[in-house]
């Protein structure tokens, strides 16, 4: 393949990976319309949805005013700095060095020592596992008249299923994966592991302040009075039906939650065995995340 069809072939993989499909609308001059999100994924925070208009011909960008995407060209940059970056995450895994171990242990014995206080504690030993996550990047949407966004990346432990919102700063992520022999088998589909995520979110925004979607539902309420009074004497009306159908479809308040990407994480866990005296001596085994601060006794 020579570099003439290897870049758009690239580009236009690249759009067919998102989900997007560029039109044609002159010879060699291609649209695409780009959301805020990939838009700031390519040039920035500040940047914004926009129609994107390109091409690969230099004279046609200097014609039409289009984007040049070539060799050397900042759009063909961006496009593989970006392919790149979800190619590394793709897979990684968060070295185990990020935490402090012996504050880790006094955090367990603490936690310990207010559960069982006239109990004594002492650690025999621990051994270094890494747990598998599902790290999924997601876009909630709140629609209604007005439209709001916003980014979540979340985990799902593939272990035992739970959802963790920690952030974890990207620099501190390293490609690939980590000595297979330290990894925890997972016990959860991947499927299964996204339909535990959509649980989570359903029931988080169950309880959320629903002012915003009952402001909204008063809002179309009136508006779909008003088409109705509007329509009345046309009660059998093609127009009426469409009228009001897109009215639902533009202002009606609900919440949109769409995947963007994801990644398997592999994340440090602790394994400890810690003897427990009181009248008696009893062995624990604990399993620490030090990701969501969080232990499970096995």
């Amino acid at each position: 393949m020579n570099i003439q069809t290897a870049i758009p072939d690239l580009v236009f993989r690249f759009f067919e990976l998102l989900k997007l499909k560029p039109v044609e609308i002159r010879k060699g001059i291609y649209q695409v319309q780009i959301d805020d999100a990939l838009a700031k994924e390519l040039d920035g925070w500040r940047a914004k949805a926009r129609l994107f208009q390109f091409t690969f011909d230099r004279k046609l960008a200097e014609t039409y005013g289009a984007e040049l995407i070539s060799t050397g060209s900042y759009r063909l940059d961006t496009i593989v700095r970006l392919i790149q970056k979800q190619a590394v995450l793709a897979s990684g895994h968060l070295p185990h060095d990020v935490f402090y171990e012996p504050a880790v242990q006094g955090k367990i014995l603490d936690r310990l020592k207010m559960q069982h206080p006239l109990s004594r504690f002492y650690v025999l030993d621990y051994r270094l596992r890494y747990g598998p996550y599902l790290w999924i990047t997601l876009r909630l949407t709140y629609l209604a008249y007005e439209k709001r966004e916003e980014l979540r990346k979340p985990l799902v432990d593939l272990v035992n299923g739970r959802v963790v919102n920690y952030k974890i700063p990207a620099d501190l992520l390293k490609p690939g994966t980590c000595d297979p022999e330290l990894i925890i088998r997972r016990r959860l589909s991947y499927k299964k592991a996204y339909q535990k995520l959509q649980e989570a979110i359903t029931a988080e925004l169950a309880l959320m302040d629903p002012t915003w979607a009952i402001a909204a539902s008063a809002q179309l309420k009136e508006e779909q009075t008003q088409l109705e009074q509007y329509f009345k004497d046309m009660p059998d009306s093609e127009q009426r039906s469409l009228r009001i159908a897109e009215l639902m479809n533009r202002a009606l308040p609900r919440v949109q939650v769409r995947p963007l990407r994801a990644a398997v994480l592999y994340l440090p866990k602790l394994e400890y065995r810690i003897m427990q005296v009181d009248k008696e001596e009893k062995i624990n085994r604990i399993t620490y995340d030090p990701v969501s601060s969080q232990y499970d006794f096995t």
